[in-house]
């Protein structure tokens, strides 16, 4: 696989996994505003819709940054504080994305404070939890080694089965 194939799977693998976190944050928030009041009846889940979707944008985001930014540094060099300023940069970029496009389409954008202050601290705070979570991990390959794959027939190639 080419490096930009690769490239445009992990950025598409990162926004469904910032997508999925923030799903999951932001339908628990949803049941606290449902149980403590203050939740909009005309459109319940909205806030768990919007946090899925703002995910994958900085999810899609910030792997892409990580790429062009981090492209010449090990994993091992990669600091939190870097990656979670990387982070709030995608999210900056998706707020301000999300701002053009409104006002391209003709629109008055009313969260504007609020675009650029979620959505860079969610990018910071999942850019900086995927690199912990990435370290804690560990290598699943070492350098030079094979990915194990199918056989033509839907197999396991039985010489890297465990």
């Amino acid at each position: 696989m080419s490096r930009w194939k690769s490239v445009l799977r992990g950025m598409l693998g990162m926004g469904l996994t910032f997508g999925g976190i923030a799903g999951g944050f932001f339908a628990v928030l949803t049941v606290m505003f449902a149980v403590f009041g203050g939740l909009d009846e005309s459109e319940p889940f909205f806030p768990t819709i919007a946090g899925t979707v703002w995910g994958f944008g900085i999810g899609v985001a910030f792997s892409g940054v990580l790429a062009v930014v981090g492209r010449h540094m090990s994993f091992e060099k990669l600091s939190v504080a870097r990656v979670a300023g990387i982070g709030a940069l995608a999210g900056l970029l998706l707020a301000g994305t999300l701002i053009g496009f409104t006002s391209l389409a003709g629109e008055a954008f009313t969260g504007m404070v609020e675009a650029m202050t979620i959505l860079p601290i969610l990018g910071a705070g999942a850019g900086a939890a995927s690199l912990l979570i990435a370290r804690r991990a560990g290598p699943a390959l070492t350098s030079g080694e094979e990915t194990p794959g199918l056989q033509a027939t839907g197999d396991v190639d039985p010489s890297v089965a465990p």
